[in-house]
C-alpha cells in the first residue's frame, strides 16, 4: 500500500519528540511492506494542495499527522463530489483535542494509531459541506455558528500550542461571561419528513461525532456518528444569557430533555442568515471561516475514511 504522511514541521510543542515519533511510524509502516512517503507542509493551507497531489500520484492512504487543523486541511484535498474517492484519510494524532481520532477510537500514541489503521479498512462516508459566498469548505466533525464560531475566532491569536486544550476552556469561560450573542435565523429541512422549519437561534451546531471532548463532551446530547445519513442539528434559542448556561448545566446533568431552550433536529441541510445585530461568526472542525450567511449540506459517499481494526482497538 502506498502511504503518504503529511505533517507540519513547525507545529506544536516537543518538535524533536514528534519528529522521532513520526520516524518510528514511517519505519513501522515500511516494515509491513508499505511504500511510505513523508511530506512536510510548506505554508498555511498547503496540506490541501499536497493531499490532492498525492491523490493524483496514486496514494492509497494519506495520514494527516497533527491536530484537528491538519486533519481538516488534508480532508479538503480528499473529498470527491464527481466520483467515488480513491484515497482514504488516516490520522496520526499529535494535537490536543484530536476530535475525529477520538471518535474513531484511535490510540493517542502515534505508532499504535498507525498500526490500528493500517490493519483496518477504508469506509465510504458522507461528508459535511459548507457554502459561503463563492467558497466551499468540507467538515467531518462539526460546524456551527454563534458562540463556537466566536470562540474559534478568538483563538486565532491565542497560544494554543503552549496552552493546549486549556486555551479553549479559558477563552470559552471569558467569552461566554462577557460577550452578548445576538439572535440569527436558521432554516432547515427535516430528514424524516422533508418539511422546512425556521428558528431564531443564538447558537447552531451540526455535530458528526459522539463527543465534543473534555469539558464539552456532554454538550452534543444525542449520539451522532460520521456514518449518519443526515446532519444532527443542535439549536439554542434566545436569550443567550439563559440558554448558554442552561446548555452546560443540562448537559452535565444528562437533562437535555428538560431544557426548553435547546432542541435537536435531524436535517438534510440548513442555512444561517443574520437577523438583528452583527452577523455571527461560524466555523468548521475548529477552523474559523467568517461571518454568516452560510449554507450546510451532507454529501453522500464523497469521502473515504480508513477506520481502525476493531481487534486492534480492543487490544490497546
Amino acid at each position: 500500500m502506498r502511504c503518504v504522511l503529511i505533517y507540519n514541521p513547525a507545529s506544536g510543542r516537543n518538535r524533536h519528540l514528534r519528529a522521532e515519533q513520526l520516524r518510528q511510524v514511517a519505519e513501522a509502516l515500511s516494515a509491513l511492506g508499505n511504500r511510505v512517503e513523508l511530506t512536510a507542509t510548506t505554508a498555511p493551507g498547503s496540506a490541501t494542495i499536497q493531499a490532492r497531489e498525492a491523490v493524483n500520484q496514486g496514494a492509497e492512504i494519506i495520514f494527516a499527522c497533527g491536530g484537528d487543523g491538519t486533519v481538516h486541511e488534508v480532508l479538503q484535498g480528499l473529498v470527491s463530489e464527481t466520483g467515488e474517492p480513491t484515497t482514504a484519510l488516516g490520522i496520526i494524532p499529535f494535537g490536543s483535542a484530536n476530535a475525529l481520532a477520538r471518535h474513531m477510537r484511535l490510540s493517542l500514541y502515534p505508532l499504535k494509531a498507525a498500526l490500528q489503521q493500517i490493519e483496518g479498512t477504508p469506509h465510504l462516508i458522507p461528508i459535511g459541506k459548507l457554502r459561503y459566498g463563492d467558497r466551499v469548505r468540507y467538515f467531518a466533525v462539526m460546524a456551527g455558528a454563534g458562540p463556537d464560531g466566536a470562540l474559534v475566532y478568538n483563538l486565532l491569536t491565542a497560544r494554543k500550542s503552549s496552552l493546549g486544550r486549556l486555551a479553549y476552556y479559558l477563552h470559552a469561560a471569558r467569552l461566554f461571561a462577557t460577550r452578548r450573542f445576538h439572535p440569527f435565523e436558521v432554516e432547515y429541512t427535516a430528514a424524516a419528513s422533508g418539511a422546512t422549519g425556521t428558528r431564531r437561534a443564538v447558537s447552531v451546531m451540526a455535530v458528526r461525532v459522539d463527543s465534543l471532548g473534555g469539558l464539552f463532551s456532554k454538550l452534543a446530547g444525542r449520539q451522532a456518528t460520521v456514518h449518519d445519513p443526515h446532519l444532527r442539528l443542535l439549536i439554542l434559542c434566545p436569550p443567550a444569557v439563559l440558554s448558554l448556561p442552561l446548555w452546560f448545566i443540562s448537559g452535565w446533568l444528562n437533562l437535555h430533555g428538560l431544557n426548553r431552550l435547546l432542541s435537536f433536529v435531524d436535517v438534510t441541510g440548513f442555512s444561517c442568515r443574520p437577523s438583528s445585530g452583527p452577523a455571527p461568526h461560524f466555523q468548521a472542525d475548529g477552523e474559523w471561516l467568517g461571518h454568516i450567511p452560510m449554507q450546510a449540506s451532507l454529501i453522500p459517499n464523497a469521502f473515504r475514511l480508513h477506520l481502525p481494526s476493531q481487534e486492534k482497538v480492543r487490544g490497546i
